[in-house]
């Protein structure tokens, strides 16, 4: 199967999840240009082809050739992801630390959420019971309000513990 210039540009913007304007914005040329090229209208010139190869991590025989069925990646080429943030290898260090300590905080504040209601609904089956000088509602009021309890000091956990992880959200988004 033979695959043009125009489709080649179409499946390798598509690949990526790149609109044509998002295209445009990365080789610095109008989002017309990139449509013209994409409908067979126009042919880029040879430096947004060098530039297509990069940014795509392609060979530019491969955007080339009609005959080449299979992307062709160069060696030790990686496609060109402009957008984001780079990384550093102590940034990534520091994000997983932060993971552990954050796990580690939010593993009771959940446990605290699931066991919030045992409390009340051992309460409540004392009086059910009779087995206490406690009532039903004098049981339920007070379950509630452990309950309740527990369930604040979750929520304080969960938050105090994710606003200064909050600084990494953009690790997990990319």
């Amino acid at each position: 199967m033979k695959m043009i210039l125009s489709e080649k540009i179409i499946m390798l913007r598509k690949k990526y999840g790149w609109s044509q304007e998002e295209l445009a914005e990365r080789l610095d040329i109008s989002r017309q240009s990139v449509s013209k090229w994409e409908s067979g209208a126009s042919i880029p010139d040879l430096e947004r082809i060098v530039s297509m190869s990069q940014l795509f991590g392609v060979t530019t025989d491969y955007l080339l050739k009609d005959e080449m069925e299979e992307t062709e990646f160069t060696d030790g080429m990686t496609p060109e992801i402009t957008e984001g943030k780079v990384i550093t290898v102590e940034e990534a260090n520091t994000f997983l630390e932060a993971t552990k300590k954050y796990a580690a905080r939010i593993a009771p504040a959940v446990s605290l959420c699931v066991l919030s209601p045992v409390v009340l609904l051992w309460l409540l089956g004392m009086a059910g019971a009779k087995r206490g000088a406690v009532t039903e509602n004098v049981a339920g009021g007070i379950g509630l309000i452990v309950l309740l309890l527990m369930v604040v000091v979750a929520v304080a956990v969960f938050l105090l513990t994710g606003i200064p992880y909050n600084k990494y959200e953009y690790l997990e988004k990319e």
